[in-house]
């Protein structure tokens, strides 16, 4: 059942996409996949989140929805999910061997933001309470990155009463009333809450305290009072809008990962449509590692409202003014993957001098002829439109600041496009993820950054 409160005048305002000009989405609108048919509440507002909020063993109550309708008056968008119900529909259906839950709510929250027009994207929240919380938590053995945004597992138990097992790698064992998950080697890929009442069972809070043993960051806090009351109070806080009094680039939503410069120079950027993962995390991580400190525009947030190639510009001229001077450097290394790519032919040219000056190599990975300025997501939206093309602009650069990096697989590159022109050629073996090697990719652009500096190709080597 949808609870559309939005009021009709708000999805006939001009500034809104086109989508969110028709009428409110109606109960079938949405393809919830393996959540089957949620509760969903629209804020009045402007969304400043995203919950989906499960219920504990007893089923969707009038508590639990109390606890929906508060986070919708405080902006959030939220999916209530009868939890037993959701489990029981796993359970019966056959037609996979393990499920996938998380892939199910990610294509949801794109279905619902792309509908109400939202202006960024707001990464979904997985909240809940006891069994619930169990879930949530549970979940996070699943989840890659850039996909959910946080979890909040308010007094998980050991055991997930639940047989079929989840689609993950992560360790899985048999336990007293169902399956105990732990998490996949790394940290998890989003941010883990675990909040602790009286009523916390001991099980579950020694298997998180396990799980801290093994070296993951899983946040844990005790609170007295209720299990519902700490769950709400901690979801409003992460309900609460940036504040850009103190970060003037705080609507960006960046993504830092500082380190001491070794050379001078800091790296910018831009990912593919999917968001923060994969290839762009893993480029960005290594190039911290090796001393250059790194700024992160995630695409599918950034880029999930239209943006024009000027505002793209704009933006990106204030991140280079604002972390040349945070970070005490004089160059910078912009680099696009895909989506990424494809935008920043034309974000270069149209930056102001001062901030053109700065920019000693443009790294493209996996760069196409076609440039979008919005994300399309999901088959409802239809095929993608292009925009644009990326070789009139790339053709006005200078192309010894270029590299173009293409999988030998791919039929699609536009680099082939430039061989000959000056633009340094990188072709690697595989097709649009370069078989994976992204240490490597890391190592040729930071090798092609130090030969620019040093050969003097560009106006900030003479320094």
């Amino acid at each position: 059942m949808i609870r559309n409160l939005f009021l009709a005048t708000l999805f006939a305002c001009t500034s809104l996409p086109a989508l969110a000009q028709d009428a409110p989405p109606k109960p079938d609108s949405f393809n919830a996949g393996l959540l089957g048919k949620p509760e969903i509440l629209l804020p009045t507002e402007a969304a400043t989140g995203a919950v989906f909020l499960f219920s504990d063993k007893g089923g969707w109550t009038s508590e639990d929805e109390a606890t929906a309708t508060s986070l919708q008056k405080s902006g959030a968008i939220v999916v209530g999910i009868d939890t037993p119900k959701f489990l029981d529909s796993l359970e019966a259906d056959k037609s996979e061997d393990c499920v996938y839950v998380v892939g199910d709510i990610e294509d949801l929250s794109h279905q619902i933001q792309r509908q109400l027009g939202t202006d960024i994207y707001h990464s979904p929240v997985i909240a809940g309470i006891g069994t619930a919380g169990t879930l949530a938590l549970s979940l996070a053995a699943q989840t890659p990155d850039a996909t959910v945004g946080r979890t909040v597992a308010v007094d998980p138990a050991l055991a997930l009463p639940l047989v079929k097992p989840l689609c993950t790698d992560a360790p899985r064992a048999e336990v007293a009333g169902g399956v105990s998950y732990g998490l996949e080697k790394g940290d998890p890929a989003n941010p883990v809450d675990v909040i602790y009442t009286a009523a916390a069972p001991a099980d579950g809070k020694a298997h998180v305290a396990d799980l801290q043993k093994q070296g993951f960051k899983l946040k844990d806090k005790t609170v007295e009072g209720d299990a519902r009351a700490a769950l709400l109070e901690r979801l409003q806080h992460l309900l609460v809008p940036k504040s850009s009094d103190a970060d003037p680039l705080a609507d960006l939503q960046l993504i830092e990962l500082p380190a001491t410069a070794k050379y001078d120079t800091l790296a910018i950027v831009y990912s593919g449509d999917g968001g923060w993962r994969d290839i762009d995390k893993s480029v960005a991580e290594t190039l911290q590692k090796e001393g250059v400190p790194t700024v992160g525009v995630d695409s599918l947030r950034y880029f999930w409202s239209q943006k024009t190639p000027d505002q793209t510009s704009a933006d990106l001229a204030r991140i280079i003014e604002a972390y040349t001077e945070r970070w005490g450097v004089d160059h910078v290394i912009l680099i696009g993957y895909s989506f990424g790519a494809d935008v920043l032919p034309a974000a270069y040219n149209r930056l102001p001098m001062d901030a053109k000056d700065v920019v000693t190599q443009l790294s493209l990975l996996g760069l196409s002829e076609a440039v979008d300025y919005e994300i399309s997501v999901g088959e409802f939206l239809g095929t993608s439109s292009s925009e644009g093309e990326t070789l009139p602009d790339l053709k006005q650069i200078k192309p010894a600041l270029v590299q173009c990096v293409y999988g030998e697989e791919e039929d699609d590159s536009a680099c082939p496009k430039v061989e000959g022109t000056g633009v340094e050629m990188i072709k690697t073996t595989g097709g649009h993820h370069f078989d994976g090697d992204y240490e490597a990719l890391a190592a040729k652009i930071l090798d092609g950054f130090k030969r620019r500096v040093a050969t003097e190709t560009h106006p900030q080597a003479k320094k």
